[in-house]
């Protein structure tokens, strides 16, 4: 099986370069399948994105909300939002997506497009996400303006760059002048986020030691009870099962990228027993750590490996 891994900072925020210094634009053709567990975990990045659903559905969660998207929809991704895509229901969905610079829609940096029509969406910290469903004459005309430029791009024409910065120039100002609420900003949200943000710091830079949900909580200055309450609000867990999917994704990057010993990563992942790490991971995974580390091994090798990106995929 093809394994796409989101690697991150301590923070969350993806390591991944999308596209380059001077076209910083990267575009992707994925199945959630390829994905482990079937889902891009929680992560954000500088960047804008912007997914099209061509088979399947997924469900698409940001802090405190959350929608589906089904064949045909298209999604918005705010910058610096952080985000979860998981496969939704029993077919494996199929996205094309484009993850770019804000600074692509400005012409110039800090010009006055930028200023005038871009930061003030950006810095709108209650847009987390906005779904196009086709059901308005404006959805279904971006929704083609991006699947044209998907198609073009994936032709690796010497023109493709055009097709794409246009395309997103013409969403950005159907967006804009149709929604035109979207530059509203409230206190209230970046409060909450940043709180998300400190309970999600601790975990990832202390998650190979024990930790509590006192530690946890500790770490956002809040007690134990509003610990579980802001999980569960803002990204539908507690934060022992989100500790856990952690740690195990982090097993998932040593299983592939070293030669340890399985008991050797179920420690360094933070899990005091192997057979305890053992367990879980078979249930997370459907495999045991040994049977998934072969598998990686096989697809490696198989000339379906590459899963058709239109430019790069996800993976490093």
């Amino acid at each position: 099986m093809q394994i796409y891994k989101i690697e991150t900072e301590e923070n969350g925020r993806e390591l991944t370069i999308h596209g380059s210094h001077d076209f910083p634009c990267g575009s992707y053709d994925e199945r959630f399948s390829h994905f482990v567990g079937g889902e891009v975990p929680w992560h954000w990045h500088d960047e804008i994105e912007v997914v099209l659903v061509i088979e399947g559905a997924t469900k698409v969660e940001c802090i405190n909300s959350s929608d589906i998207v089904k064949t045909g929809e298209m999604v918005f991704i705010n910058a610096n939002t952080l985000h979860k895509l998981t496969n939704y229901g029993t077919e494996d969905c199929r996205i094309l997506n484009v993850v770019f610079s804000p600074k692509m829609l400005g012409g110039v940096g800090f010009g006055l497009i930028y200023k005038k029509h871009v930061l003030p969406v950006i810095n709108n910290k209650e847009l987390l996400f906005y779904k196009f469903s086709g059901a308005k004459a404006w959805h279904e005309q971006v929704i083609n303006e991006l699947a044209t430029a998907f198609e073009v791009w994936k032709e690796q024409g010497s023109d493709r760059e055009f097709y794409m910065n246009i395309a997103l120039m013409k969403f950005w100002h159907i967006f804009c002048t149709n929604q035109q609420d979207i530059t509203a900003t409230h206190n209230a949200a970046k409060t909450n986020e940043k709180r998300v943000q400190s309970l999600l710091n601790f975990i990832h830079s202390n998650y190979e030691e024990r930790i509590s949900i006192a530690d946890i909580s500790e770490a956002a200055n809040i007690s134990e009870s509003e610990c579980y309450r802001i999980f569960r609000n803002a990204l539908s867990c507690s934060p022992n099962s989100y500790l856990l999917n952690y740690r195990l994704r982090k097993s998932v990057q040593l299983l592939t990228e070293s030669n340890k010993q399985i008991a050797d990563i179920a420690y360094e992942s933070g899990f005091n027993c192997s057979a305890y790490f053992a367990k879980k991971f078979k249930l997370a995974f459907n495999v045991t750590p040994m049977q998934f580390r072969k598998n990686y091994s096989v697809t490696l090798d198989h000339p379906l490996a590459n899963n058709f990106p239109i430019t790069q995929t996800k993976s490093s």
